[in-house]
Parts: structure tokens; C-alpha cells; sequence
């Protein structure tokens, strides 16, 4: 694994994890069974928590990978707020840029106010999806984080995904068409069709046991820039100037 934003590789272990693995199967094996095992106290701490805000989000990060990661629960602005996190390297057309570190919080607080508009938010689940993915708040463990999340609000919102008819590949693959052009509908669209009634708490961790992928935004081309670099901070003000997100007044 190339990436290395503490410097410690050779010491540490992949992102300082406590076993100090560095073989990727190992590493992803390990950090898959501290999912494993504290998945169900992620899902009991979000379901007692109202509202959901960003420290809860933080906080469902640190149950689930506190195990495994040191710094569980603590996000990339507080970590490396001077790294830029990219999904792809610079000469590859589908280069996407992850949230700024500085903007991360503000990105998932956008997300969160969508899915409280619950008619918005069923007709348009992919919205609040790619947003809580462009944000990448962690270094590592974010989509099954997000997923978690995610699933919690969907069902404040009286609705569900019926993630096992989902397919991994297509699924990434729209979720990184979406992170490049946010609110264009690519990931409304695709899962759309997946949308159903409500799906009882219980159900759930069956349900995630059987999604593969959910590693998918961590783990697959992972690159990251020094902010002060000049090329870095040209990519990031193209990114917005081209395409722009919704007005904040907007729920």
C-alpha cells in the first residue's frame, strides 16, 4: 500500500494500525473483523442518538475501528489537515479530489441537512450518499462508516436500500461519477431502483455482512498532495468553479 500520510510506514504498519501490518490482506482482514465485531454498538449508538450531527459520525468511526486504529474517531483535519486526498493519480481522466480537510465538517453538515428534507432525501438518496462520500472525513474506514450512517437516516426517513441487489463494481463506480459531478443524478439514478419500505434494525447487520466492497473508497488508488502545492490548490478551485453545489439555503 503507497499510501502513507504519517511518513511511518516501515515502522507503524499501514496507517499506524496497532498489529503494525503492513501487508495489505492482512490489514484489510484485521480492520474488516474490528468492523465485524463492534458493528452492532455503532448501529445501538446511532440509533439512540437525536439528532444525528457530525461528532456522531466521528464517534461511529472510533467504536467501529478503535481496535484496530489509534486514532479512530479523529477525521483528516485534525490529522493531516495539510494533505489533499485524491481517488486515482493526476494522469488518469477520473482523478477525483476528496473534500478539502478545512471543508470536511461543513460537507457532511450539507449531507445531513438534506436527508432531514425526508421527501427530498427518498427522491433523491444518491445526493445525500455522494456528499457524505466526497467529504471522506478519515483516513481510512469511510465507507462502511458512511454506509452505517447512512442507513440510520434512511430509515429515519422511513425508507431503505436494498443494498443486496446492489453490484459492487457498478456501485463504485457510480459513487466516483457522482464525487466528480455532485447533483448531476448518477448515483440517484442508480439507486433508485433499489429503494424500499422501511427495513427493520434488526435485519441490518445481515443485511451489511452480505455487501462487498464497502473498502471500495479506501482502498482502491488512494493518492494524497501537500495542499501548498500550486498545482493542487489549481485542481481544487477547478473542481468548484466547475461544478457547483446546490445553494446552502436549499433542504
Amino acid at each position: 500500500m503507497s499510501f502513507d500520510p504519517f511518513g511511518d510506514f516501515e515502522t507503524a504498519g499501514y496507517l499506524q494500525n496497532a498489529l503494525q501490518l503492513k501487508d495489505p490482506v492482512e490489514v484489510k482482514e484485521s480492520e474488516h473483523l474490528s468492523f465485524e465485531l463492534s458493528m452492532e454498538d455503532a448501529l445501538g449508538y446511532l440509533a439512540k442518538k437525536k439528532p444525528i450531527v457530525y461528532s456522531s459520525i466521528l464517534k461511529v468511526h472510533e467504536i467501529l475501528f478503535s481496535g484496530f486504529y489509534p486514532w479512530a474517531g479523529k477525521d483528516r483535519a485534525e490529522l493531516v489537515p495539510h494533505l489533499a486526498v485524491f481517488k486515482g493519480s493526476q494522469d488518469d481522466p477520473r482523478h477525483t479530489p476528496f473534500e478539502h480537510p478545512a471543508s470536511i465538517k461543513l460537507c457532511v453538515d450539507y449531507a445531513l441537512n438534506l436527508a432531514s428534507n425526508k421527501k427530498r432525501f427518498r427522491d433523491r438518496p444518491g445526493d445525500v450518499m455522494g456528499q457524505l462520500a466526497f467529504a471522506h472525513p478519515f483516513l481510512d474506514g469511510n465507507g462502511r462508516t458512511i454506509l452505517l450512517v447512512f442507513m440510520e437516516l434512511c430509515y429515519r426517513a422511513k425508507f431503505a436500500i436494498e443494498w443486496s441487489r446492489t453490484n459492487k463494481d457498478d456501485y463504485l463506480r457510480t459513487l466516483s461519477a457522482e464525487i466528480r459531478e455532485p447533483f448531476k443524478g448518477h448515483l440517484n439514478d442508480y439507486l433508485k431502483p433499489f429503494v424500499v419500505d422501511i427495513a427493520h434494525r434488526d435485519e441490518w447487520p445481515g443485511m451489511i455482512g452480505g455487501i462487498k466492497g464497502l473498502d471500495g473508497l479506501d482502498k482502491e488508488g488512494i493518492t494524497y498532495e501537500n495542499l501548498d502545492n500550486p498545482e493542487v490548490q489549481q485542481i481544487y478551485n477547478a473542481y468548484r468553479a466547475q461544478l457547483p453545489r446546490l445553494p446552502t439555503s436549499e433542504k
